[in-house]
């Protein structure tokens, strides 16, 4: 996980700072409490990073204890049942993890917390402070929706939540694809740690000749890339696979018509950078 240089305030920490998702961190709430850094991810200063590889550096003292890692309090190594995780061990346990937690009490240095208002408070507090670095949202209906068909970059038309592409019928290798934004992060109150990209209300394809073929929300031949219906909406994860047999029968060219059940989620924009929003082409008849 990576909490950003400055996430808890003016050196705290000093620079980016990684940990494992469990490794908790110590937060002064009318006292010193610890944290899980798992439980304050929010989509800006505090998230959870790919690596292809992981080395975790452990400190352990004769008791547990608060030190600073890159000027940021944090807890040391408390032995939970996990030290054969650790290559000077006596013997490596591969199915041991890093950041195991048993059951029951601990000999925590200072009250440990997971969830509840307290938690609740500390990430309102990290994203007040992640406005003031410079994070901001963006609102954008399409979150920069495009179709990448073979390799290649298709952009729509739209109009209200109705966005129609034009597509060669011999396309293969379909992905709707978009910007993603996560619930938690974004709508207050909110417990839904999906990435979520589209709202899909309606798919529609037709080629002029064969006759139009909507498709349903709940087809099985959407799977890759789809969450499951709810409320009459399916989310994308922001690269959803369009299986080349649902336009099978269609001649050169065929529309492709997406609509939404409502606009994307807001997303954070990093300080310094811009929102990255595709230019679409809004289709107006005039009366």
């Amino acid at each position: 996980m990576r909490i950003a240089a400055h996430a808890f305030g003016e050196g705290r920490p000093a620079r980016d700072l990684y940990v494992s998702p469990a490794h908790a961190i110590a937060v002064d709430v009318l006292g010193e409490v610890l944290i899980p850094a798992c439980r304050l991810i929010n989509g800006t200063t505090v998230t959870q990073v790919d690596r292809e590889e992981v080395t975790y550096w452990h400190v352990e003292l004769d008791s547990h204890d608060i030190l600073l890692a890159e000027g940021l309090p944090a807890e040391t190594y408390l032995d939970c049942g996990n030290r054969r995780f650790f290559a000077n061990a006596d013997a490596t346990d591969l199915a041991a993890a890093p950041d195991t937690r048993p059951e029951g009490p601990l000999p925590f240095c200072r009250p440990f917390h997971e969830a509840g208002p307290l938690v609740d408070l500390v990430r309102a507090r990290l994203q007040d402070r992640a406005v003031t670095l410079g994070w901001r949202t963006v609102e954008e209906t399409f979150a920069g929706m495009h179709l990448v068909a073979d390799g290649k970059i298709f952009r729509p038309d739209v109009e209200g939540l109705t966005a129609r592409f034009v597509l060669p019928a011999d396309a293969r290798d379909l992905h709707l694809v978009s910007e993603t934004s996560v619930p938690a992060h974004v709508v207050p109150g909110s417990t839904d740690n999906r990435r979520l990209g589209l709202p899909l209300a309606s798919l529609t394809i037709d080629d002029g000749l064969t006759g139009a073929r909507t498709v349903a929300l709940d087809d099985p031949r959407l799977g890759e890339g789809f969450h499951v219906v709810n409320h009459g909406a399916r989310w994308t994860d922001g690269s959803a696979v369009l299986p080349a047999d649902l336009w099978a029968g269609c001649k050169s060219f065929f529309f492709l018509r997406v609509t939404l059940a409502g606009p994307a989620l807001a997303r954070w924009i990093a300080p310094g950078e811009t929102a990255g929003v595709v230019d679409l082409v809004e289709v107006r008849h005039q009366a």
